[in-house]
């Protein structure tokens, strides 16, 4: 039952109160950024030429070490040590096969937050983008009072962002190459919450640059204290069990029904205003979406884990039936895939000394083509081959039935824009980036 707690007034008591801050696990994600922001710092003055292999190898190997730390000590805690006790379906647990699957593509976001770590650096190192030190922060008030603001609405920000970037990649053209790989756990563990293909990672991680690349005279903590909120969170919400530290059965009901409660528990409120809220998971009163149990059942993975076998006692079924590595299973699907691949070795190298590159890459890609392969051509490519491949579903599926000039635009409307900090900041890091294009963006000065 979700049903307590989920209007606006109580969001705006808890904000105002300091509650959604101070008295939930937003506080303890900011101390663990305190403590990386001193210990581990971003090295900014050896990206002043791009980005150096050694840089991005060594913070890949930390946050590796960091979010793999948080992760297996919670999924040690409800899985192996039984600190957790009420499961949402005592009988559906990980195989081997399930974890290799989210360890793998829980990786690969790791390697997706390093390199995004990697482009805000850049724009930092290159002068592009302002940013103060801890020293200038302390000694100004009002600079301090501006950067602890932005800390406190970083939770805030995160609540909104996820809502809308969420439900943009539920439209089924990006569905089914990018958001189905996520919610091929329709049962999930910790490391189900990061078991994502890269492009959603990419659209998810977005939410960082929000506000260090618009907003001048900010910390690199507000930054870091971003990230490290996208990357934790995720690891409690997606436990499979309801009674531990900052559980979600809120988005628990959005893995087991598919089409609701887009948002995260602290804005259910607008899962509210747009039908999408499910209070549990039998018979809803509030869910007022289109979509109905069953519908595309064959094309989205929502389908509870077959395979029970016999026994004394109650017997454990696999997570995920479908939720192992394996190749593409259709073309489209292998043009996607290797598309992202290709994709993300272009921005990496792009994002190095030109000198240190065997070829003239930086006349090939500019800094706005590089951008826009990075940000939007993974949403017309979906499209594209959605529609050439025939899909069975409107590319719109299920959002098929809202006006395009009401609900559904709205939803497209704030997916792309929040792509667009992905196009601003790759544009920024690229060496050879002038400061008109800086200026262009509205964040010099």
């Amino acid at each position: 039952e979700q049903r307590i707690g989920v209007s606006f007034r109580r969001y705006l008591v808890s904000f105002f109160s300091g509650e959604h801050f101070f008295l939930s696990p937003n506080l303890f994600w900011f101390f663990i950024a305190l403590i990386v922001h001193f210990a581990a710092p971003y090295d900014i003055a050896s990206a002043r030429q791009g980005v150096e292999t050694g840089w991005l190898f060594h913070r890949f190997a930390f946050n590796l070490l960091l979010a793999g730390t948080y992760y297996s000590l919670f999924f040690f805690g409800t899985y192996v040590a039984g600190w957790a006790k009420r499961k949402f379906l005592p009988t559906c647990y990980p195989t081997i096969g399930n974890l290799l699957h989210d360890l793998w593509y829980w990786a690969i976001g790791i390697l997706v937050w390093t390199l995004m770590e990697a482009v805000m650096v850049r724009t930092w190192a290159s002068g592009r983008v302002d940013f103060k030190s801890n020293d200038q922060v302390l000694q100004e008030p009002a600079l301090l009072v501006k950067n602890i603001a932005c800390i406190i609405l970083v939770p805030v920000w995160r609540d909104v962002h996820f809502h809308f970037a969420h439900k943009f990649i539920h439209i089924r053209a990006l569905y089914k190459y990018v958001h189905s790989l996520h919610h091929r756990n329709p049962d999930p563990n910790p490391f189900s919450g990061l078991a994502m293909h890269p492009v959603e990672h990419l659209y998810y991680f977005s939410a960082a640059y929000v506000p260090s690349l618009y907003v001048s005279d900010l910390s690199p903590l507000v930054f870091l204290y971003n990230f490290v909120h996208l990357i934790l969170a995720p690891c409690c919400g997606h436990s499979g069990f309801e009674d531990h530290f900052q559980s979600d059965q809120f988005h628990y009901v959005h893995h087991a029904k598919f089409e609701c409660n887009y948002g995260g528990p602290g804005c259910a409120f607008i899962d509210v205003w747009f039908g999408t809220f499910r209070e549990r998971l039998g018979t809803s009163r509030e869910y007022q979406g289109e979509w109905r149990d069953g519908e595309g059942k064959a094309d989205i993975a929502i389908a509870r884990p077959t395979g029970v076998k016999s026994g004394s006692h109650p017997a454990r079924r696999p997570s995920a039936n479908n939720g192992s590595l394996g190749f593409p299973a259709s073309l489209d699907q292998f043009i996607y895939t290797t598309f992202s691949v290709v994709a993300g070795v272009l921005l990496f190298l792009r994002l190095r000394d030109p000198a240190t590159v065997p070829f003239d890459l930086a006349s090939l890609l500019s800094p706005n083509l590089i951008a826009f392969l990075v940000a939007f051509a993974p949403v017309i490519l979906a499209l594209l081959l959605c529609l050439t491949f025939k899909d069975r579903l409107s590319w719109r599926w299920p959002f098929h039935k809202e006006a395009v000039f009401g609900s559904f635009g709205m939803t497209l409307l704030f997916g792309l824009a929040e792509v667009t900090p992905v196009w601003h900041a790759v544009r920024l890091a690229c060496p050879g980036a002038d400061e008109d294009e800086a200026k262009s963006v509205g964040v010099v000065g």
